[in-house]
């Protein structure tokens, strides 16, 4: 496992720790899981207002403020690429 989990960390730029994660899970699963690309912070100024909103959001759904922001955002940039 250590071997494999440090050929992943190389391979995708990921940390050790979280290369082990992703062997664990293929192990579980009996099958190759997809390595996601590997995030960096990205610090953005938004009003007090829209941060509660998002806070609130995350707090209802479960989901990180990473993800719903994420999410946003590729559907903006889709948006605007799928218009032609």
């Amino acid at each position: 496992m250590a071997k494999a989990a440090a050929a992943l960390a190389e391979r995708f730029g990921i940390s050790r720790s979280q290369a082990y994660r992703y062997v664990r899970k293929a192990q579980a699963a009996g099958k190759e899981v997809p390595v996601p690309d590997p995030k960096i912070p990205f610090t953005i100024k938004l009003s007090q207002d829209l941060i509660q909103k998002l806070r609130r959001y995350a707090g209802s759904t479960g989901k990180s403020l990473s993800e719903i922001v994420t999410q946003a955002l590729e559907a903006f940039l889709h948006g605007i690429h799928g218009r032609g």
